[in-house]
């Protein structure tokens, strides 16, 4: 007599066989179909000036007919930050049924830093932009370090030791651009870390440490509205004691 429990689970096993290759096969006509019928048709670029349209989408990688779904978004924005340096950020979005939009952010040029016959062009974050030659550079010329080994679209470097430098830059350049001063800043001299000083619309202060540096741009800013006019130039020192800001005989 046959074991009726024995038929039971080859039923069983059977069932499941059979359930698994139906998922397996609708899964498989459902991949299919994506990649045959969403396919890139359009792909747009939004927020670029620096670059064209047609540099970013080459820079990206991505192809027109290429499927939406299996196209590698994250590869893309690194290979587009990697190629653009001015680029900042980059988002890649799928917009269905086929279009691409590629969303960017631009990196603002506020300063430089020479090496020999070179200037590098650097933003907010310390980030190199671009090499030139020193005759060409504008902005904020930083100065009191020697960039060690600078590479377009890599940070400043001073060296492993020297990595307090660079905190204290790119404290002093985002602080002076958050209070709206950047344009009229000439110089920016990072060679003494207990007497940051920058050059201001012919002022010249030194703010000692490059902390608590909105108290020392707010006392900074009441001194102007008092004394707006440098004449011929005046030497300013940031009292970290007093917290107040006096002339320098």
């Amino acid at each position: 007599m046959a074991n009726p429990n024995g038929s039971f689970r080859r039923n069983t096993r059977d069932t499941a066989l059979y359930v698994t290759l139906t998922v397996a096969l609708i899964l498989i006509v459902l991949i299919t179909a994506m990649a045959l019928f969403f396919k890139v048709s359009e792909i747009t670029v939004e927020g670029a000036s620096k670059y064209t349209v047609q540099q970013i989408v080459d820079a990206s990688g991505l192809e027109l007919d290429s499927s939406i779904f299996f196209m590698d978004t994250g590869g893309a924005e690194v290979d587009i930050k990697t190629a653009l340096p001015y680029i900042d950020g980059v988002k890649v979005e799928r917009r269905l049924p086929g279009t691409v939009v590629i969303r960017v952010t631009e990196s603002v040029p506020v300063g430089y830093v020479t090496a020999g016959e070179k200037a590098y062009i650097i933003d907010l974050s310390a980030r190199i932009l671009e090499e030139t030659s020193v005759g060409s550079a504008a902005g904020v010329e930083v100065t009191g370090a020697t960039p060690l080994s600078p590479q377009v679209g890599k940070t400043l470097s001073f060296g492993s030791e020297d990595a307090v430098r660079l905190d204290a830059l790119v404290a002093m350049l985002t602080a002076l651009n958050k209070d709206g001063k950047l344009d009229k800043t000439t110089k920016l001299d990072v060679s003494n870390l207990s007497a940051v000083s920058f050059e201001y619309n012919g002022y010249k202060v030194n703010f000692g440490t490059s902390g608590d540096l909105d108290t020392k741009l707010s006392k900074f800013n009441e001194f102007l509205s008092e004394y707006p006019d440098p004449g011929t130039g005046q030497a300013l020192i940031y009292d970290e004691d007093t917290r107040s800001l006096y002339f320098r005989e």
